[in-house]
């Protein structure tokens, strides 16, 4: 997604966060392996902060693959429901939506990828259920601040991880649902979701023990060069 990635200043005062190195490679260059290794075809990406730089990259790493570039210039002003209603509302067909902080292994997404279900949603059942909601401030203050909430319904059986398959139905109702938002203030896409997945027929996909990781501050971004090989490798 388009956003800054505050929370890891300065290492991202010109660059995205996917454009991070994170052990011997940028962040970037293991979600593409990943996707890769799980059989992911048509990728869209959402282009805000360094886009520039972002874009050459995924032109140097796909010269032969078949992927879409949409630009967000409002990302500073706008919050995560508008780039998620800027690529949902693309097209007319099953999507997986993937944040772009995430590094997660091949046979997780391939296990979503392929489950029938009108709605796939990986949690880690090893964590508590919650989730990062990111909300603007007035630009006197700190860009963002994050607090934890619960995420989606009761019936989560872990913490969420924002890789969520879509069929058809489901992806037109979040996009129906997003385009009535102010898309400012506290973010609406996860309990959107939530609503999603009592109207469809839902499956948690369980991390059961695979190692991932959510790469939001300089902790987590050491981490990720620590580990990274093993959750592509996963």
């Amino acid at each position: 997604m388009a956003g800054s990635g505050h929370r890891l200043l300065p290492l991202t005062t010109s660059l995205h966060t996917n454009c991070l190195m994170s052990g011997r490679y940028r962040m970037i260059d293991y979600q593409l392996t990943t996707f890769e290794r799980a059989g992911i075809g048509h990728k869209t990406f959402v282009l805000g902060h360094g886009a520039a730089e972002y874009a050459s990259i995924l032109f140097d790493s796909l010269p032969h693959s078949h992927f879409v570039l949409l630009n967000n210039p409002l990302y500073q002003t706008l919050n995560l429901d508008w780039s998620a209603w800027l690529v949902l509302s693309m097209h007319d067909e099953p999507i997986i939506y993937y944040e772009s902080n995430l590094l997660l292994p091949p046979s997780l997404l391939k296990e979503v990828k392929n489950h029938p279900a009108e709605i796939c949603v990986a949690v880690d059942s090893a964590r508590k259920p919650a989730a990062s909601n990111l909300r603007k401030l007035p630009s006197a203050q700190p860009a963002e601040i994050i607090t934890e909430v619960r995420f989606l319904t009761d019936d989560a059986p872990g913490e969420f991880i924002a890789l969520v398959k879509m069929n058809a139905a489901a992806r037109r109702f979040v996009v129906e649902q997003l385009s009535t938002q102010s898309y400012e203030g506290e973010v609406q896409l996860y309990t959107i979701l939530g609503r999603a997945c009592r109207l469809f027929s839902t499956a948690w996909i369980d991390m059961a023990g695979r190692p991932w990781l959510r790469v939001d501050n300089p902790q987590a971004l050491q981490h990720a060069s620590l580990l990274a090989e093993e959750i592509v490798n996963a």
